[in-house]
């Protein structure tokens, strides 16, 4: 078995052989936030295999965008990467919160109110970058939702094909 140096540095040079060591470290973060979406979905729905390939994949990413802000890459954002990082940084916000109110007892209740209209917000706008608005896609998401069945597991709502 490779030692995690050695992984580190095949992985690494697997960057470099595909030119991927000096791109844009922003592409790379969004990769990050696709695999860490990955890691929650085994998580809540209970599936070693999708932790395990998540959690893997997510080293890469890591290892990928040191080497990238490492190698000095030119950052850049469009708009829509943008208010996704914002998204994504709103949403470290409603972690940490949480995060304080479960091992710190900080508040009775977590004062999210303010994140999550900051993130309707961005939904609002990434919407228009697709040509679409964030009514419609709430439209289209309640339709598909509206008559689902499923049960609840370790709080966790799992769909009736998924059970």
């Amino acid at each position: 078995m490779n030692t995690k140096k050695g992984l580190e540095e095949k992985v690494q040079q697997w960057f470099i052989d595909r030119n991927l060591h000096e791109a844009n470290p922003i592409k790379q973060f969004l990769k990050l936030m696709e695999e860490s979406g990955e890691l929650f979905e085994g998580i809540a729905k209970d599936k070693p295999e999708l932790i395990y390939d998540a959690l893997g994949d997510i080293q890469v990413v890591m290892i990928g965008f040191e080497q990238q802000i490492k190698n000095g890459a030119q950052i850049s954002a469009n708009q829509q990467e943008l208010e996704l990082l914002l998204m994504v940084s709103s949403l470290g916000n409603i972690a940490q919160k949480l995060y304080s109110h479960v091992c710190h007892n900080e508040t009775q209740t977590p004062l999210i109110k303010s994140d999550l209209m900051f993130l309707d917000s961005v939904i609002s706008t990434i919407s228009l970058y697709n040509e679409t608005t964030a009514e419609k896609c709430l439209d289209e998401a309640y339709e598909v939702i509206k008559d689902r069945k499923g049960k609840m597991i370790d709080g966790v709502f799992v769909k009736e094909e998924d059970l």
